[in-house]
């Protein structure tokens, strides 16, 4: 009987140990199951950021594509500081003979009453759509110098078509003017073919712009004339003022005396004239046409001197131009294309009243490494 009694104890006991087990058994299955449905809400919870993270990647790449020329993505000061190379070789003065008269030319012109030099102040032109404009202008005002004369400078971003300008105003033109004297002879050009020869126009056209020959110059000049020089300046003025050009005028040939009158132009002028070839060229002109674009940019792009504005750019990247020297200016306008990044742009500077045309000539340089890398590097 004792036996019966402690089996059925050792039977009741194992029972209620089973019955505890099983309840055990059935609130860990519970926490795990879940457990499995929390792990199962949070990798839902991962995967929902991770893609939402890789669609703003993709817009912020699409952001910098569009806006890589924007201050926020580029510091304009990275840019700022570029490996400067001597420039050793001086050019000669575009506006002196390819003899020894060039000494005649006077270079004691008289200036614009109301210059504004980078030392008494800032005055710039924004068409106010591109804020980097602003930046890049007030970057290049800073690397201006304050005690070596007289400075204008122009730049548009051509991807945007929008432009700036620091102190735009009436200046010598020196060799600018022979992009006013070409766009005239192409105006003409069917017609003065015709009493000329298209061999003669072209010869002088070449030498005229790739080598800045004034003698060539001055023979246009005369053909736009009909054999009148003071016809064919005339002829010059009125194709800048039918395109606008509101700042440039022709005074007097080449290599002449200086004292009846001067030739002048703006940096603005002659961006203007710089981005209509390249938009005539690209399809994309909405304003302004000139006749021959195509062929004046192609004479643009075998320009000689180089030793300003195409000077420290890096290799690869090329620039269209026409320079302009006299004893104290130092001016060149420019397109620069096959940029790293597309942003292919027109940098004009012009100098006058200059102390040494050496330190403005790598000025000139410089400043326009500083604005190409803040657009394409």
């Amino acid at each position: 009987m004792k036996k019966n009694v402690f089996l059925y104890v050792v039977i009741a006991v194992l029972a209620v140990a089973l019955v505890g087990l099983g309840a055990l058994n059935v609130r860990s299955l519970n926490k795990l199951e879940s457990l499995q449905s929390k792990v199962s809400d949070l990798q839902k919870n991962v995967q929902e950021v991770s893609d939402s993270a890789a669609e703003l990647s993709s817009k912020a790449d699409q952001l910098d594509a569009l806006y890589a020329d924007d201050p926020t993505v580029e510091s304009a000061a990275a840019a700022a500081s570029p490996d400067s190379q001597d420039s050793s070789s001086q050019e000669q003065n575009s506006d002196s003979s390819t003899d020894s008269s060039a000494s005649q030319e006077s270079a004691a012109a008289s200036q614009e009453e109301g210059t504004l030099s980078p030392s008494s102040g800032s005055s710039t032109f924004t068409d106010n759509s591109d804020s980097s404009m602003d930046n890049v202008l007030s970057q290049v005002q800073s690397l201006l110098p304050t005690d070596n004369g007289t400075w204008s400078v122009y730049v548009c971003n051509l991807a945007k078509n929008t432009e700036g300008a620091i102190n735009d105003q009436k200046m010598q033109a020196a060799s600018l003017i022979k992009l006013y004297i070409m766009g005239a002879v192409y105006e003409d050009y069917d017609s003065l073919s015709t009493t000329y020869g298209k061999e003669t126009l072209d010869n002088n056209l070449n030498s005229m712009i790739t080598v800045s020959d004034n003698d060539a110059a001055n023979k246009l000049v005369n053909c736009l004339g009909g054999g009148d020089d003071a016809a064919g300046m005339a002829r010059v003025n009125k194709f800048c003022q039918d395109h606008g050009y509101t700042n440039t005028s022709m005074g007097r040939l080449l290599l002449a005396d200086n004292s009846n009158g001067d030739n002048y132009t703006s940096v603005k002028d002659c961006g203007k004239f710089l981005k209509t070839i390249y938009q005539m060229d690209k399809g994309s002109a909405a304003e302004d046409t000139l006749a021959g674009a195509e062929y004046m940019y192609h004479l643009l792009k075998m320009q000689t001197r180089t030793n300003k504005i195409p000077a420290q750019l890096p290799e690869g990247v090329k620039v269209a131009n026409k320079t302009g020297e006299l004893d104290t200016v130092e001016n060149d306008a420019g397109i620069i294309y096959d940029t790293a990044k597309g942003i292919d742009l027109v940098i004009c500077f012009m100098s006058q009243d200059l102390n040494d045309t050496a330190a403005a000539q790598n000025t000139i340089a410089q400043d326009s490494r500083s604005i190409y890398g803040y657009y394409n590097e």
